[in-house]
């Protein structure tokens, strides 16, 4: 997480491409004059005040809304045209994990996994480490019904990255978890920037965004400034973080 931005060597290759894109919502405009390109290998934070768009430019870019003007483009495909087998290049995460109750985990990874024809144990190897790093190994037979709303959370993380899709879309991702599983979730996240995925994060955690964005935009009805980071910091790791590592050791 310490690495410096400018030393990745899959930066440059677009992803996301938004063309002066707008959307409205009836008479009110959320967001506008949006010309902005997201490259491989690039993690790209979204902060900004609550009603402020963040959201709705996530959703642009998954292609789950349809921009009232302009173009929104990704891997050279129109964002909201994307056929299911396209759809496989984006991976969305939201602060409601939309899984089925009744289902376990796994199962719930299973259907997931197979609507883009991934096998049962072809799910089962890409989804079991990142349980692992998640800490949710044992509750992957679990009914998500009556798991709490930090391990559906970290369900619907590991959902999002079983295709390695191209496009990476996080909002508010840990807002459920704890500091250790947020923190875990963020090297993870990095790690795929790394690899050469493209990523957004949606986040009001403003010592995060430093800590893994390569940039970040700040986002009030458009994007009014945008900060570029050289290095990044690891997240501040005080005597309350440590005391709670030392606490939950071992269990």
């Amino acid at each position: 997480m310490n690495a410096a931005g400018k030393n990745n060597p899959v930066h440059g290759t677009p992803v996301v491409a938004m063309e002066a894109a707008e959307r409205s919502f009836g008479d009110r405009i959320a967001l506008s004059s949006l010309n902005l390109t997201v490259a491989a290998g690039e993690m790209v934070g979204a902060v900004g005040p609550n009603g402020g768009g963040k959201s709705t430019l996530l959703f642009l870019m998954a292609g789950l809304l349809r921009p009232t003007r302009g173009r929104v483009l990704v891997c050279g495909i129109d964002a909201h045209a994307l056929s299911l087998a396209a759809a496989g290049h984006v991976g969305l995460v939201t602060a409601r994990p939309g899984l089925y109750p009744l289902l376990t985990g796994r199962e719930n990874l299973w259907h997931f996994g197979g609507l883009f024809g991934l096998s049962p144990r072809a799910v089962d190897d890409k989804s079991e480490p990142l349980a692992r790093a998640l800490e949710l190994s044992s509750g992957l037979d679990d009914r998500v019904g009556r798991m709490s709303t930090g391990m559906q959370q970290k369900l619907s993380l590991i959902r999002a990255l079983l295709l390695s899709p191209k496009l990476l879309l996080f909002d508010e991702p840990t807002a459920n978890l704890d500091p250790l599983a947020s923190r875990a979730f963020y090297a993870e996240v990095r790690r795929r920037a790394d690899a050469g995925h493209a990523c957004v994060l949606a986040t009001h955690d403003l010592a995060a965004a430093e800590a893994i964005c390569d940039r970040v935009l700040i986002v009030d009805g458009k994007v009014k400034r945008e900060l570029r980071f050289e290095e990044r910091r690891a997240p501040p790791a005080g005597p309350l973080i440590s005391a709670w590592q030392e606490a939950i050791e071992g269990r």
